[in-house]
């Protein structure tokens, strides 16, 4: 991205479509702040897709640059995260397809690591690697879809309406698979929401 600074300083409180609608009109810094504000969340989304790390920021750099070029032919997102996350999703299946590699699929969300987590900072903050395991355990027993659901709504933070344009689903069937996952998760751990 050049000489711009790698913390965007100008945009850290503005909106995502504020920022959007700055680098449609040629802010290179403001294009520079959502992608370090994004960055993370694509890399470790795009990892749930491929396991293969240089794949996955190679993709985030091409996204970033094709953006840029077409930034006069895009329209403002409603949502900018859940924007950036289908476009990551659909250049690492494109890839694949064309390519034929063994990308793992989003099944492998059981390894998700929780050190970003604010259920990973509470964990910690107990020192429980037990609970931990546990978890890990229990979202390894869900189903690929609940595994990709609970992912986006509680790593990505993203809302039910953005998730259904991640996953391409009813708003009425992520409210299921959700509800359906905690529940699991709660039978499993039984002491999974106690003390949040």
């Amino acid at each position: 991205m050049g000489a711009v600074s790698t913390e965007a300083s100008n945009y850290t409180t503005t909106s995502d479509e504020q920022v959007w609608i700055a680098f449609q009109d040629g802010d290179k810094e403001a294009l520079a702040s959502l992608y370090y504000r994004y960055f993370k969340l694509l890399i470790s989304y795009g990892r749930k897709i491929s396991g293969d790390n240089g794949l996955v920021k190679d993709c985030i750099h091409d996204l970033f640059v094709e953006i840029w070029n077409n930034k006069l032919n895009l329209t403002v997102p409603i949502s900018v995260k859940a924007y950036l996350l289908i476009c990551i999703q659909r250049k690492l299946i494109r890839y694949k397809s064309r390519h034929r590699t063994a990308l793992v699929e989003v099944s492998a969300l059981p390894d998700i690591q929780l050190v970003d987590s604010k259920e990973d900072q509470l964990i910690s903050d107990q020192n429980s690697v037990e609970q931990q395991e546990a978890l890990r355990q229990a979202i390894s027993n869900l189903t690929k879809r609940q595994r990709e659901a609970i992912y986006l709504k509680f790593y990505a933070n993203l809302s039910y309406r953005e998730i259904v344009g991640v996953m391409n689903i009813r708003v009425d069937a992520i409210y299921n698979l959700i509800s359906k996952a905690i529940d699991v998760l709660q039978k499993e751990i039984p002491n999974l929401g106690k003390g949040v």
